[in-house]
C-alpha cells in the first residue's frame, strides 16, 4: 500500500517521535499493522536512539528533504555519542547507521547505566503545542546524564518509556501520554550551566574528519596552570581531580565520581561526553574550541626545554637553573641529557667498509660452541635453556648479527628443546645438587631447588626416561 501522508519533521524531533505521530496519525488500530508499513521484521521494536531498521520505501519518503547524514546528525542521539570518539570509528559507526546495520552500538561505547527513560519537559510541551498543534520527543531531553531541560533549566520528567534496543516499547507519541505538567524549576546555577554546554556541544555539527583526540586536547589545556608540572612532563592528576570534586560539590548525580576516570579521559578510553564537558565547564574551555579541537603548536614541555638549553649555552649549571626555573636540578639534567653534543674537531671517515660475516661466522663459531657448553650444564652447574638471547648474553654480543651468521644460528638450532625437556636437565642436576649437599631426596626438595610445580615433574618424567631411565624410576617414586 502506498503512503499518501507522512508527517513534517520538526526541529530536533528525535526519528522515533517522527514515526510515533505518523503512526498516531495513521489511524490504525494495532501497531502490527503500521509496522508492516515500516519495518522489514515487524517483530522487532523501533530504535529510539538511532535509526534501526527501515523499510526502503519509508526512508525514501523521510529522505525527501533531508540527506540520510542529516537525517542521523539532526534527529538522533549519534553526535551525543560520537563526538569524541576516535575518527576511524566515527565514520564506521555513520556508515553502519546510514546502511542500518548494527555495528554501531560497539564503536559508540554507550556507557551502561541504570535503565533510562524518555523524558520530557513540560515547558517544552507548552510552547510545542503553541507552534505547531502537537507536541514531540526531543533529543535534548534525552542527553544522557542531564536532568534538566537546558533552555527553561526546570527538571525533566520521566515518561515511563524505557530506552533500550530491547526493552523499548512499540511507537508512542508524546500526545497519548498521561504527561505531568508540574514544573520545578533547577536551582543550581552550575547543573543548569553545564546542562546548556552540553546542549551547545551536542546541537552543532560533527568535524568527522578532524582527528585530535579529547584526551590530549585536554592534556593541552593544562598548560601553564596549576594542575601540570613546571616541566611540562606530567599531570598532577590528585591536584585537579580534589579541585575538580569541590567545585562540582555532592549535589551531581552522574559524571566523574572517581579519580581514574578522570584518567581514562586523558587516556583516551574513556569518552562520555557529560564527563567530558564537565571536565570542559571545570577548566573554563569554550565551547567553540571544544567543537574544533586543536593541539597547541609549542606545549608547556617544549617551551620548558628550550629554555634550559638557552640557559645551558649561558653556561649556567644543572642546580642554578633548578634554581631559577623553580624544579630540581635532576629534572633539567633530563633535558640536558639530550643536548646535541659539541663537534669533535677532527673528521670523521664518511660511509662504512663492508664486513666480511662469512669470516666473522667462522671465528665466532668456536666461542658459540663453548658458550653453549656451559650454558647447557652438567652435574656440577645448573643447566640453562639454550637459546639465541642466552648465547649473546653469555658473549656480549648483539642478537641482530646472529642473521648474518648462519653456521652459528645452525649450531644453537641443535640444541633446541621443549620446555619439559629442559626440565629433565634440571631435574638431574637439582639431584646431583642434594645429593652433595646430603640432604634427603624428595619431590618436595626437588621443587624446591628447581622452582617447579609438581605437574612439572610428571610433564618431564617421559624425557627424563630417555636419557636417565634410572633416575626417571627415583623421581617417579617420589611423587
Amino acid at each position: 500500500m502506498s503512503i499518501a501522508y507522512f508527517p513534517e519533521i520538526y526541529p530536533d524531533e528525535l526519528l522515533y517521535s517522527v514515526l510515533a505521530r505518523f503512526y498516531l496519525h495513521s489511524g490504525y488500530p494495532i501497531y502490527t499493522m503500521i509496522a508492516e508499513h515500516l519495518f522489514p521484521n515487524t517483530w522487532k521494536k523501533p530504535c529510539i536512539e538511532f535509526v534501526g531498521n527501515l523499510k526502503q520505501e519509508i526512508l525514501e519518503i523521510i529522505l525527501r528533504d533531508i540527506t540520510m547524514e542529516e537525517l542521523i546528525n539532526k534527529h538522533t542521539m549519534f553526535p551525543y555519542y560520537a563526538r569524541f570518539i576516535p575518527k576511524a570509528d566515527r565514520l564506521k559507526a555513520l556508515e553502519s547507521i546510514k546502511n542500518m546495520q548494527s555495528g554501531y552500538m560497539d564503536l559508540l561505547k554507550i556507557p551502561n547505566r541504570e535503565p533510562r527513560q524518555l523524558h520530557y519537559c513540560p515547558l517544552c510541551i507548552k510552547e510545542d503545542r503553541q507552534h505547531y498543534g502537537e507536541a514531540y520527543w526531543h533529543r535534548i531531553h534525552q542527553m544522557a546524564g542531564v536532568d534538566v531541560c537546558p533552555i527553561h533549566k526546570c527538571y525533566l520528567k520521566d515518561s515511563g518509556i524505557a530506552i533500550d534496543t530491547f526493552k523499548s516499547s512499540a511507537l508512542i507519541s508524546i500526545e497519548e501520554m498521561e504527561l505531568c505538567t508540574e514544573v520545578i524549576y533547577c536551582n543550581n546555577e552550575l547543573e543548569n550551566q553545564l546542562a546548556e554546554y552540553i546542549m551547545q556541544i551536542f546541537l552543532e555539527d560533527i568535524n568527522m574528519n578532524n582527528e585530535v583526540s579529547v584526551g590530549k586536547f585536554l592534556h593541552g589545556k593544562l598548560n601553564f596552570t596549576k594542575y601540570m608540572a613546571k616541566n611540562g612532563g606530567c599531570r598532577k592528576i590528585q591536584l585537579l581531580y580534589n579541585d575538580f570534586k569541590e567545585f562540582f560539590g555532592d549535589n551531581m548525580r552522574y559524571g566523574i565520581t572517581e579519580l581514574w576516570q578522570m584518567q581514562c579521559i586523558f587516556m583516551d578510553t574513556r569518552v562520555n561526553l557529560y564527563e567530558i564537558c564537565q571536565m570542559a565547564v571545570f577548566l573554563k574551555i569554550p565551547v567553540e574550541e571544544m567543537l574544533n579541537m586543536k593541539l597547541p603548536e609549542r606545549t608547556q614541555q617544549m617551551i620548558f626545554d628550550e629554555t634550559v638549553r638557552e640557559l645551558r649555552a649561558k653556561g649556567l649549571g644543572y642546580n642554578k637553573i633548578g634554581e631559577m626555573l623553580g624544579v630540581s636540578s635532576l629534572t633539567v639534567r633530563k633535558v640536558g641529557k639530550y643536548e646535541q653534543r659539541k663537534p669533535k674537531n677532527y673528521k670523521i671517515p664518511c660511509g662504512s667498509k663492508r664486513r666480511d660475516w662469512e669470516k666473522i661466522d667462522k671465528e665466532t663459531l668456536p666461542l658459540v660452541k663453548s658458550a653453549i657448553a656451559e650454558l647447557y650444564g652438567d652435574e656440577e652447574r645448573r643447566p640453562r635453556k639454550i637459546n639465541r638471547n642466552a648465547v649473546c648474553d653469555k658473549l656480549g654480543l648483539n642478537k641482530c648479527i646472529f642473521r648474518c651468521l648462519p653456521q652459528c644460528t645452525k649450531e644453537i638450532a641443535k640444541y633446541s628443546e621443549t620446555q619439559e625437556q629442559y626440565w629433565a636437565r634440571e631435574i638431574i642436576w637439582a639431584i646431583c645438587e642434594l645429593e652433595r649437599e646430603g640432604k634427603v631426596l624428595s619431590a618436595s626438595q626437588i621443587m624446591r631447588v628447581t622452582n617447579m610445580r609438581k605437574d612439572n615433574l610428571i610433564a618431564s618424567l617421559p624425557h627424563l626416561k630417555e636419557i636417565e631411565p634410572e633416575l626417571a624410576e627415583v623421581v617417579e617414586s617420589l611423587l
